[in-house]
């Protein structure tokens, strides 16, 4: 599993090993579908566009669990938390309880993937974010 930014939202992806566990194939019915793609067998990728996971969906998927890879929107509480895990843990890391937005800036954008650091989505989460952190007792500083 790995996160991505599509559509300006923040996605899981799941494929391949992540889809062997009937744990996440039990949470993929119902949830906010970015997308999913399968190989065939002349290796063309075809992209089903969905809203949510349906039962034809997921059977369409656990039948296909060598060459499926699955895309689902992360919620707002989600996003916030994947930020907050990942600042928390560059806090912890650099010894710290308090923090100015580029020095949390560059950690953050040196362990995730730049596009997302760099995304609409951090923009428009990031005050969220340190409301968050401060309740932690971590102090943002100018």
């Amino acid at each position: 599993m790995y996160i991505r930014v599509y559509n300006h939202r923040l996605v899981r992806v799941y494929s391949g090993e992540d889809l062997n566990s009937s744990e996440i194939i039990s949470k993929l019915k119902g949830r906010d579908l970015a997308g999913f793609t399968i190989r065939d067998k002349d290796g063309n990728i075809n992209f089903y566009d969905r809203d949510k996971i349906s039962s034809v969906e997921l059977q369409m998927i656990i039948r296909n669990l060598k060459t499926v890879t699955v895309a689902i929107n992360m919620g707002d509480d989600e996003v916030i938390d994947y930020f907050y895990k990942i600042a928390k843990d560059k806090l912890i890391e650099h010894n710290r309880d308090f923090f100015n937005e580029s020095e949390l800036y560059e950690w953050m954008n040196a362990t995730i993937d730049s596009g997302i650091i760099k995304s609409e989505v951090w923009r428009e989460v990031k005050n969220e974010l340190f409301l968050k952190l401060q309740k932690e007792g971590f102090q943002v500083v100018s």
